[in-house]
């Protein structure tokens, strides 16, 4: 890379003190195997970062390295280089002086995208340095969150399915699935309506609009789908489900797939999950130490029950993954039926809910009892049948997991009593419920400190009168302006103790049960809320949004 008598960016990292010779020999040897930039293998041998990678080519090659979310682009700016050029390209232009136009760039030393903006705009181009994902999220902040779709002007012979023949449908879907698999979406919606196609993708647990489609490809567009998860492409007048494997350029993706038949065509929806991900520890999923040292505990000992409880989508098979990664070892048997298999966990034997084969919860828990289990998960206790076995397990030796769909942890005791489950069964197996709920992380990159209004004080139950000092993200590019970046979740454990136990046999309101947890020590969800808000991990909007007035 050193040209002209400029010092290689080896060199330039080593008199730095980043890198010592050897790790230089071992990139160069690497580059050998891999033709391409030393940067990059610099990178990828996590020697530096794409940012530090940019300080030090902005030095060699004397271009500025700057981060784009110190400015704002003026519309007639981004008006000078159409969008197609600035999506294929990935370049975005910050400002024009006389005829010379400053474009943000990732790579410096790739004359395409400088050419492409010369022969578009007959400009002088200087170039500067940004990151990858600032121009990611620039260009989605300021043309919209949605991959280009080049579709020439149709003439009056041409239809537009002409013109999204087979391979670029092909090519459309992939490019879909892999744009949502970079915005860490949980999900994709395709909804055909009156005109157009409209794409969204639910990212951080809020749906936002990806982009719009022409209605003629929609037939292709959901075949296509139809094709890759092993659907009936001819039955477009009943629901269907159907997986996809996925690859991407960095993960592995399994997406379940769903069709409804709506007015103006079939509706598909994508749950993504990806297989890539590296399990979280209980502290990264939110957990407070004092409540993850006390659901530690009732992980201790080789018998009992414990619940996980919320609404769908709070997290709950996540938390229980993440239990059982901590559980599993080559001293124990671990078997779980789940619907569907969520991710595929090394070491842990995991089968399908499959109710067309017969094989429902209670059906397979019954065989699980016969393969020699230590530890037990089930995907979610639904009825008595299921409740009832898994009872029996914990009452013969095994450590039972599962969720259940209740408001909060002290709901999920009256749940079971509900259910005609002898109470003396659930005080003497049920270890612990632990409720939870997602919220959206404040952005880190645009946090700024406020004081709570008087009426977001009272929405949590605190005394107006009461300092609040909270945080909230103003927006900016790392978050494309929404102020969130990731989740974090909110949790509520109930252990069962003495107290708890006799109000399960006097078979207590929930209400009751909830009480005497708080004076034992339980924090609640809104507590917890309350904890997170004050560090600054979440809004009061967010937790008061997740838990309405409690």
């Amino acid at each position: 890379m050193a040209t002209g008598g400029k010092q290689s960016l080896g060199q330039m990292l080593i008199q730095s003190g980043k890198i010592e010779e050897e790790q230089l020999k071992k990139a160069l040897e690497m580059q050998k195997e891999k033709p391409g930039y030393i940067g990059a293998v610099f990178q990828e041998l996590g020697f530096l970062n794409e940012r530090e990678l940019n300080n030090y080519l902005s030095q060699q090659l004397r271009i500025p390295a700057i981060s784009l979310g110190h400015y704002e682009v003026q519309s007639t700016t981004l008006d000078l280089i159409p969008e197609r050029i600035v999506r294929s390209q990935k370049i975005l232009p910050i400002f024009k002086l006389n005829n010379t136009l400053n474009v943000a760039v990732t790579d410096p030393l790739n004359a395409s995208p400088i050419n492409a903006v010369r022969r578009a705009t007959g400009m002088k181009v200087d170039p500067v340095i940004v990151t990858s994902i600032e121009i990611n999220n620039a260009i989605d902040l300021y043309y919209g969150m949605s991959t280009f779709v080049d579709v020439e002007e149709e003439s009056e012979s041409t239809k537009i399915t002409d013109l999204f023949d087979e391979t670029r449908i092909v090519d459309l879907v992939d490019s879909i699935i892999s744009q949502s698999d970079r915005y860490k979406s949980s999900d994709i919606h395709i909804e055909p309506r009156e005109t157009d196609i409209r794409i969204r993708f639910r990212i951080d647990g809020r749906l936002q609009d990806f982009q719009a489609l022409p209605k003629d490809i929609s037939t292709a567009l959901i075949s296509r789908l139809k094709i890759m998860a092993n659907m009936d492409i001819a039955e477009t007048r009943r629901p269907q489900d159907g997986r996809i494997l996925f690859q991407t350029k960095s993960s592995r993706m399994d997406l379940r797939v769903s069709t409804y038949p709506t007015l103006y065509g079939e509706k598909c929806v994508m749950r993504l999950l990806n297989i890539s991900e590296a399990l979280y520890s209980l502290l990264d999923l939110g957990f407070e130490e004092d409540i993850q040292k006390q659901y530690s505990d009732t992980l201790i000992g080789n018998q009992g029950i414990i619940l996980v409880s919320g609404p769908t989508g709070c997290g709950k098979t996540t938390t229980l993954y993440s239990t059982l990664s901590r559980l599993e070892s080559p001293e124990i048997n671990v078997v779980t039926i789940e619907d569907p298999i969520e991710y595929d966990l090394p070491n842990i034997n995991q089968a399908q809910v499959n109710i067309k084969s017969g094989v429902s919860f209670a059906t397979a828990l019954r065989s699980i009892l016969r393969q020699d289990p230590d530890v037990i998960m089930v995907g979610e206790v639904r009825d008595e049948e299921t409740v009832e076995l898994a009872i029996r397990a914990a009452l013969t030796g095994h450590l039972v997991f599962s969720t259940i769909h209740t408001n909060d942890a002290a709901t999920g005791f009256t749940r079971l009593l509900n259910w005609n489950v002898e109470p003396f069964l659930i005080s003497s197996t049920v270890k612990g419920i632990l409720a939870q709920r997602l919220v959206r992380r404040i952005c880190l990159d645009c946090r700024t400190e406020h004081q709570a209004t008087e009426q977001e004080k009272i929405q949590l139950g605190l005394d107006p009168e009461e300092e609040l000092i909270n945080y909230k993200g103003e927006g900016c590019l790392a978050c494309r302006n929404s102020g969130y970046k990731g989740r974090i979740g909110i949790y509520e454990l109930l252990i069962m103790d003495q107290t708890i136990s006799e109000l399960v046999l006097d078979n207590a309101p929930g209400y009751r049960i909830r009480e005497a947890g708080m004076e034992g020590g339980m924090v609640t969800l809104l507590q917890d809320g309350l904890i997170k808000i004050r560090r600054g991990d979440t809004t009061i909007s967010e937790i008061y949004e997740t838990l309405g007035a409690e």
